[in-house]
């Protein structure tokens, strides 16, 4: 028997037949899950690369605003810093995928499409800034300084925001 939503008709040769069938709801679904899969392609929510920081010690202080020359002038060259550990946070979270020889840390597999990034920096020494600095281009270009987190200069984070480059420069200058 069937149900009283259910509607049926009788075919020429005597036999009912149901008329409503959910076959069609697929014409409906593929589409739309083809165009949020478009969507989210377009703009790029599964785009994760590998990240790398390099270390960059300077012999002199550094002014407020500083650029690439500046760093020149004040000495400042790939080096491993004693006692450095980075952290790149997504969202909050630290980077599991982790490698380093003491002055290129890797971070491997890390979302680039989006602006949650942050970096941690912690010191043995004092440091008076530290820099952010894309080595992708020539000369380098210095994108923010890091805020100190402590008072004793030794704890330095900030919020990448919107970066185009996957290699950065991690530039210490001491007080």
């Amino acid at each position: 028997m069937p149900a009283w939503h259910e509607a049926t008709w009788v075919d020429p040769d005597g036999k009912k037949k149901r008329g409503v069938r959910m076959g069609w709801l697929w014409l409906l679904l593929i589409p739309a899950v083809l165009i949020l899969f478009s969507v989210a392609r377009f703009n790029d929510y599964w785009q994760y690369d590998d990240f790398t920081v390099t270390t960059v010690a300077c012999e002199a202080p550094l002014a407020e605003g500083a650029t690439w020359s500046d760093m020149d002038a004040a000495g400042c060259e790939e080096s491993e810093i004693p006692g450095i550990e980075i952290r790149l946070l997504d969202g909050g979270r630290p980077a599991e995928d982790v490698e380093t020889d003491g002055t290129t840390w890797q971070f491997g597999n890390m979302p680039s499409a989006f602006t949650t990034l942050g970096l941690d920096v912690y010191l043995e020494e004092s440091a008076g800034r530290v820099f952010i600095a894309d080595a992708s281009t020539t000369p380098p270009t210095v994108l923010r300084e890091m805020r100190a987190g402590d008072v004793d200069r030794t704890v330095f984070a900030r919020n990448l925001g919107d970066i185009d480059t996957l290699e950065l420069y991690l530039v210490v200058a001491p007080r």
